[in-house]
């Protein structure tokens, strides 16, 4: 049947229509079943996202209990629910620094669109409408939409039957210590690479770039950890040329790393946004937020006359939002 009528996220279409899928059973804390009865080791822990492991009969019992209580209710314009009011309270808790406001979405692609859409739109509410540049990196992961997928630049993910915004997105070097030039320390390479960032800087102009994206570690495009330092002097860069930085935790936040958010606690950074999905729900519902800071708040709702005409049907999904 599923060889027969789907069409699997990255499909491969000659091994598919040869050999199938995989089809899991069921799953048990870091171990999955197939129909044959085979059990797996979930070492990735599905796609960088079932922290808690699976199987866990408070998360069923809480999704349940939701479902029965208020299914659905949307988000948009004046309207919400109150799992959806009390996990944007949480999540401000949990952030680092004024990062006290929250746009749901529907999982970790949806927020980055969402991430590079804000990026324009306080930009413009700054009054500098031409500052609209995004900058990441390559071998970097950052999502699946047209958007977030032309942001990204993994080896592999770029096909010559899709196209990709080319226009107004710049790829810098991976901060890849073990790719760095020959004879080269690990201290020179983090100078190379901030240097890099520093010519674009120059070369594009500070009026026109907008907001750098960056994985604190670049997960899918090899498990990148950067150099000691790296971040933080990439991040000294955008704050000395009004340059949003947005740190793309969709895979590092909510203990992948030991921590919360790993962009302050690891790697001694403040984002001025957080994109995070994954381990949020721990996989069990889908879910995306990003997570942003009382300063772009207020510039884009000063004056109170301004619509922010972005968002998804299911974005603060009540079961998704119910503490377990």
């Amino acid at each position: 049947m599923d060889r027969g009528h789907v069409l699997h996220p990255w499909t491969n279409f000659g091994a598919f229509e040869r050999e199938g899928a995989l089809v899991i059973a069921r799953g048990q804390g870091a171990w999955l079943w197939d129909t044959d009865g085979r059990r797996y080791f979930d070492a990735v822990g599905g796609l960088w996202c079932t922290n808690i492991g699976l199987g866990r009969r408070d998360m069923a019992e809480a999704i349940a209990a939701q479902a029965e209580r208020l299914a659905f209710s949307n988000t948009f314009v004046d309207m919400t629910n109150e799992p959806s009011a009390r996990l944007a309270a949480k999540l401000a808790a949990l952030a680092p620094g004024d990062l006290n406001r929250v746009h749901f979405t529907t999982g970790g692609s949806t927020a980055v669109d969402s991430a590079a859409r804000m990026v324009a739109f306080y930009q413009s509410c700054m009054g500098r409408p031409g500052k609209m540049d995004l900058v990441a990196r390559d071998f970097s992961y950052h999502g699946s939409t047209y958007l977030s997928q032309s942001i990204g630049k993994r080896p592999g993910d770029r096909v010559a039957e899709f196209r990709y915004k080319e226009t107004g997105i710049h790829h810098l070097t991976a901060p890849n210590p073990y790719r760095r030039p020959a004879g080269t320390s690990e201290a020179e390479f983090c100078d190379l690479l901030v240097a890099e960032f520093e010519a674009l800087i120059a070369r594009v102009g500070a009026d026109r770039i907008g907001g750098f994206f960056a994985e604190p570690i670049q997960a899918s495009g090899g498990v990148i950890v950067p150099p000691e330092g790296y971040l933080r002097r990439m991040w000294e860069l955008c704050q000395r040329h009004d340059i949003l930085f947005v740190a793309d935790e969709v895979v590092t936040a909510f203990g992948r790393l030991g921590h919360w958010f790993a962009s302050l606690d690891e790697f001694g950074v403040q984002p001025d946004m957080i994109c995070v999905a994954k381990g949020l729900t721990s996989g069990y519902v889908p879910m995306g937020a990003v997570i942003f800071s009382d300063r772009l708040w207020e510039a884009m709702a000063a004056k109170g006359e301004r619509w922010f005409t972005s968002g998804f049907t299911y974005a603060g999904h009540p079961v998704a939002a119910r503490p377990r």
